[in-house]
């Protein structure tokens, strides 16, 4: 089990770190940057440590893993309480790092600045109720495929699964980014929007219920489509 801490806590901790610094201190102005460094980053931080935990990084992902009884529920519980120290920590030193950061460019850490570049939970252009159904979209899919590539008759190809999961991350964020920032994890936006207060706060519900609804669709998918031993699959080569 320390392992596994290990892995989801250190992990965790370096995704909201990098995740958060990419978009802070990389200058970008559209989305092609962020999205590639994201699914870089998580495709890296699953082959360092999905051999310890498995790399959830995501309280979304293990709730489906406990749904589809890949895990017991004191595990589970564990993986999530690890998750949420690593994300404190990542975040926090994001933080320490922007503000160092401000004082040697003669700037002020003020919750405007703090608004726009620490969270992804301020949606201007879309209703709360579009940005919620977004976001379960998103996650469903990142989830489903997860699914996939662990299921028995594809699990020869986990090898190529973390540069499965980073290409799809690239993807989404694509898709969702100008939209509600492409959350799909709510260790993710919590504690970004926790450092930033204020506005990023209004909306925050989205972001810590729409993946676990999408845990909850991805398991009926995996229950009544992808658990079909009588099927056979064939993957493109």
């Amino acid at each position: 089990m320390k392992k596994k801490l290990f892995g989801e806590v250190v992990g965790t901790a370096l995704l909201l770190y990098f995740g958060t610094g990419l978009v802070i201190f990389g200058n970008f102005n559209d989305l092609v940057g962020p999205a590639i460094g994201w699914g870089f980053a998580l495709a890296v931080l699953i082959y360092a440590f999905g051999p310890l935990s498995g790399a959830h990084f995501n309280p979304a992902v293990t709730l489906m893993m406990y749904l589809t009884k890949r895990m017991e529920a004191t595990e589970a519980f564990i993986y999530v309480l690890a998750q949420l120290i690593g994300g404190l920590l990542g975040e926090t030193l994001v933080v320490m790092t922007y503000k160092s950061f401000l004082r040697g460019t003669g700037g002020i850490w003020t919750q405007e600045i703090a608004k726009n570049h620490l969270n992804s939970t301020v949606f201007q252009n879309i209703s709360s109720g579009v940005a919620f159904l977004t976001e379960v979209v998103l996650t469903t899919f990142l989830l489903v495929l997860i699914l996939v590539l662990n299921h028995a008759k594809t699990n020869m190809y986990a090898i190529q699964s973390p540069i499965a999961v980073g290409l799809t991350i690239a993807v989404l964020v694509f898709v969702g980014g100008n939209l509600t920032g492409a959350s799909m994890n709510p260790v993710r936006s919590l504690f970004p929007a926790i450092y930033a207060g204020g506005l990023a706060m209004q909306n925050l519900w989205v972001y810590l219920t729409a993946p676990f609804v999408g845990s909850v669709i991805a398991t009926l998918v995996d229950r009544y489509i992808l658990d079909e031993s009588d099927d056979t699959i064939n993957i493109a080569s």
